[in-house]
Order: structure tokens, then C-alpha cells, then sequence
């Protein structure tokens, strides 16, 4: 009988590899350890590919701002009808259900991330990770760590990368908080 040996320490790396794999789901784990090729670069008379990913209003919105930037080349949703309305939306944009196939094209060079709140950390690496520059809805991130690993990974893949705040400057917004702050609504006791 063949006995096999072990150093500690390759046991405990392996423990803790398979520990944190076991959390996680495997296209998690294919998608953070493998890169797609970056966006092929852009002349300067060249528009640039942009993809919708989540086509909810607010997305599809956003979308619709940025085309006069930029060509919609994708949309990507896991509801196919809201897609395809996304897809006519914007002159026929290729349809996905899967974000992982639209980072992988090289004409899309940034995203708009319109998915719900959890979607938001994981397909911005994801993007960044991949060369593309994005915009995505808030909040940014559901906690402080995910902030800094994106705000890590954009520094790292040196993209563009902002988040919706388009309340916070507008000028209802800014009197509210005005009479808040100058005590015109009376003692604030609780939010």
C-alpha cells in the first residue's frame, strides 16, 4: 500500500481553497478566475460599443441617455421578453441571458449595469476585470468590502467606472436636505 504525503502547509492551502469553494457557486469561481480579452482599442472618430446589462427601466433609461455617446451593441437579461423589447428598444442590439457572454465581446468596450443591487459588485469586476469601463445604478456596493475591491479592481484594470447619483444633485434634493440641515422641518428625532 502507497502512502501519501502531505506537507502542512499544502494541506492547509488546499483546506482553505476548498473551504472558500464550497461557499461558492462554480461559475462563480470559472468567472473570477478566468479574464476575457480587453475591448479592441478606439480611434478617435470611433463611437464606442456599449452594453445593457439588466433592461428594467431604469437600465434601459440609462441606455437610452448613453446612445448618444455611444452604439448599443447588447442587451442582457435573464427575462427574454424584457430583452428582446430592449433589443428593438435600441435598433436591434444582440440579445444575451447570460452577462458573461456580453463582457466577453471585444466590440463592447463599456456596460451599463441596470441588474438588481446584488448583481451589481460581481458584474462590475467581472467587466473590469475584462477591460471594459462601466456605469452602474446604485447603491454601488451592499457592504464597505465590496466597495474597496471595486474600487481596487478599477485602479487595477485602469477603466472608467461610476455610479448613478443623479438624485443627489438634483435641486429638489438639494432644498430638501437644505431645510433639513437649517432646521426648518423642526428637530429631526429620527430617519
Amino acid at each position: 500500500m502507497k502512502t501519501f504525503h502531505i506537507s502542512r502547509r499544502d494541506f492547509l492551502k488546499r483546506a482553505a481553497l476548498t473551504t472558500a469553494a464550497a461557499g461558492l457557486p462554480p461559475w462563480y469561481l470559472s468567472q473570477t478566475l478566468d479574464a476575457a480579452e480587453p475591448a479592441k482599442p478606439l480611434s478617435p472618430n470611433d463611437k464606442p460599443g456599449i452594453a445593457l446589462i439588466g433592461c428594467g427601466g431604469m437600465g434601459r433609461n440609462d441606455a437610452k441617455l448613453a446612445a448618444a455617446f455611444g452604439n448599443i451593441v447588447a442587451v442582457c437579461d435573464v427575462d427574454a421578453k424584457r430583452a428582446g423589447e430592449a433589443a428593438q428598444q435600441f435598433g436591434g442590439a444582440q440579445v444575451f441571458g447570460d452577462f458573461r457572454k456580453v463582457i466577453e465581446r471585444d466590440d463592447v468596450h463599456a456596460i451599463i449595469n441596470g441588474t438588481p443591487d446584488h448583481w451589481h459588485t460581481l458584474i462590475n469586476l467581472a467587466a473590469m476585470k475584462a477591460g471594459k469601463d462601466v456605469y452602474s445604478e446604485k447603491p454601488l456596493t451592499l457592504t464597505i468590502d465590496e466597495g474597496r475591491r471595486v474600487v481596487e479592481a478599477a485602479r487595477k484594470a485602469q477603466r472608467v467606472f461610476q455610479t448613478g447619483s443623479q438624485q443627489r444633485s438634483d435641486a429638489r434634493f438639494r432644498l430638501a436636505c437644505e431645510l433639513v440641515r437649517n432646521g426648518r422641518i423642526g428637530k429631526l428625532n429620527h430617519i
